[in-house]
């Protein structure tokens, strides 16, 4: 049975601001830390906690000291799941055990809604991050560096689905030769031991008019997460988290 889970990407990147600021370097001490977050990061003190967080090394980067911590967390779980099993343990079939997996459709957005801050710089209330895929705008290096550090992860051990979602610009990918490139991109990826990867190509600006004009793009339709939707049809709050997604190019 699939146990699909939510939110590692916030947990490494936490997990590194902790680590960080407050072992490493001790510019805060966790009752800094503890007062930013229980404050969502308002205030000047709050805001300057803020901008130290979200200057650390984030997964998605190819940054080995988060992308480490990132596959920690997906290890201590992936140990903890044969302690567990279904109601149907001894009964039949064989197995009757749990899978690990991200593969977590849209929930990552509502079960935002009831996530407090996090020590990533992550405001109270916000998406979680989806998938397997880097928190929304953390992946500030390009599209290689976010497969590279998808590729330390432990997927091939992800038997229940492992999700990556990127998006690009239509530019990017026009034309033979980009298109020959984006080609060689997606046959990568198994090599890379990312075995799901979904794309939107669309430019931002083209979602933040079918915000504000709805009635001007009626037939947009995205990728959300292990489905398409008409975009119109979207919670605002979905729509923000699919524009967030960092535009990428090859």
């Amino acid at each position: 049975m699939s146990q699909s889970n939510i939110g590692m990407s916030v947990v490494g990147d936490s997990l590194a601001v902790v680590k960080k600021l407050v072992f490493e370097d001790g510019t805060l001490t966790l009752d800094q830390l503890r007062t930013a977050l229980d404050e969502d990061f308002q205030g000047e003190d709050g805001a300057r906690v803020r901008k130290m967080c979200r200057a650390v090394p984030k997964f998605g980067n190819d940054d080995d000291y988060v992308d480490e911590l990132t596959a920690d967390v997906y290890e201590s779980y992936l140990a903890l799941l044969p302690n567990y099993t279904t109601d149907r343990y001894g009964r039949g079939p064989t197995g009757c055990r749990y899978s690990m997996s991200t593969s977590n459709i849209t929930s990552y957005v509502p079960n935002g809604f009831e996530v407090g801050a996090t020590p990533d710089g992550r405001l109270s209330g916000k998406p979680l991050n989806e998938g397997c895929s880097p928190c929304l705008g953390a992946d500030r290096s390009g599209v290689t560096a976010v497969i590279n550090s998808v590729s330390k992860l432990p997927n091939k051990r992800m038997a229940a689905g492992q999700l990556l979602n990127l998006r690009f610009s239509p530019a990017s990918l026009s034309g033979d030769e980009n298109l020959a490139k984006f080609e060689s991109f997606i046959e990568a990826m198994p090599y890379k031991n990312i075995f799901h990867e979904q794309f939107n190509v669309i430019e931002t600006s083209t979602l933040r008019d079918a915000q504000v004009h709805p009635e001007d793009h009626r037939d947009l339709m995205v990728r959300v997460a292990g489905y398409c939707a008409l975009f119109n049809t979207l919670m605002p709050e979905t729509q923000d988290a699919i524009i967030e997604r960092t535009e990428q190019s090859l």
